[in-house]
């Protein structure tokens, strides 16, 4: 079975179609050991086609991890929608330096909006990998999701605040232009040879909202995008999501990445076969700073938990050891169903 055919069928709610679970990472893979080795350091990778493919290749290359996924920070829609930037540096990701809009009165998504920043190039990347790895492997092109994309281009603890002092209904308009925006970048990522679209909405936090509010404001957001999208779809927020599970289905995604804090046993329990449940091996505490040892423990248990995906909890940290990364595609290949 071709690690493609097994990512999409695990990703589907398939899995047991497939001879055993995938270790696909739509998350951020990039660490600055692989790097090296391709010489596609940051922050020339965020800028550059090639190079952005070259260290996207590096995952299976010089990983294992079975796929790819470009690109690899949150900035490209903010910095598109007028956003300033921090483009960070070998072992630190780009941040905004400063929103774009004052208010939600002065929100608007400029005309031809892919053909500004950097959205060229990250689907230039998607159309390189493509080329060279044909449909063995898939691609995952990632889309920041309409809450990250509101904090990062209104400031997150202004548009926070917000929330409790504004109309509901301006607020689900601005992430409903932003949903639209996230279908206008995918359905371009597609037609240039990606497989998979994952919103990574990582400030759509439980530690920030409350279920209700992910309820009104976030489900529809994301019905917009999976509505529309043709392909597979991967949600992934950081923290514990735990009281999101029972609104995940009404989203319309296809595969729920959850972060450290959710126990996949119980998100399994919740969601059925409704939705995939990929992750969850700690990024940090066995990742970053554990043992080859501690990171096959880490695996064990969340295939014996029943994850569709073995994944890191979120993006790899960049100085995350290339020997502790290579585990999970390791102990993945030798999980095969009997």
């Amino acid at each position: 079975m071709t690690p493609k055919k097994r990512a999409l069928l695990c990703l589907t709610g398939n899995k047991w179609k497939a001879d055993r679970v995938s270790a696909f990472d739509p998350l951020t893979t990039a660490t600055v050991e692989q790097m090296e080795i391709v010489k596609a350091p940051f922050p020339d990778a965020h800028r550059s086609p090639k190079l952005m493919a070259k260290l996207a290749a590096a995952a299976w290359e010089i990983v294992g991890l079975e796929g790819f996924k470009v690109p690899f920070d949150l900035c490209v829609q903010a910095e598109a929608l007028g956003a300033e930037i921090h483009y960070g540096a070998l072992d630190i990701h780009p941040s905004v330096r400063k929103p774009a809009f004052k208010e939600l009165e002065d929100f608007k998504i400029p005309e031809k909006i892919l053909e500004k920043g950097r959205f060229p190039v990250v689907e230039g990347s998607v159309k390189i990998l493509r080329e060279k790895y044909g449909d063995y492997l898939p691609i995952c092109r990632q889309v920041v999701g309409p809450f990250t994309i509101a904090g990062h281009v209104f400031g997150v603890e202004k548009f926070c605040a917000w929330i409790k002092r504004k109309d509901p209904e301006d607020l689900l308009d601005v992430l409903l232009q932003l949903a639209d925006l996230n279908v206008e970048e995918a359905r371009a990522a597609l037609q240039m040879g990606a497989d998979v679209i994952c919103i990574a909405d990582p400030t759509a936090s439980s530690d920030i909202l409350s279920p209700q509010t992910f309820k009104e404001l976030l489900v529809p957001a994301y019905q917009r995008i999976t509505s529309k999208v043709g392909a597979p779809v991967v949600l992934h927020i950081c923290g514990n999501a735990t009281s999101y599970l029972p609104y995940l289905p009404d989203t319309g995604i296809d595969a729920f990445s959850c972060d450290a804090q959710v126990d996949i046993a119980f998100a399994k329990q919740v969601l059925g076969n409704r939705v995939a449940v990929w992750g969850n091996v700690p990024t940090v505490k066995v990742l970053l700073q554990g043992t080859p040892e501690d990171v096959k423990r880490a695996c064990i248990e969340c295939i014996c938990k029943g994850t569709d995906g073995l994944i890191p909890s979120c993006g790899i940290p960049p100085r995350t050891p290339i020997e502790n990364f290579r585990m999970l595609p390791q102990v993945a290949s030798c999980m095969v169903y009997v």
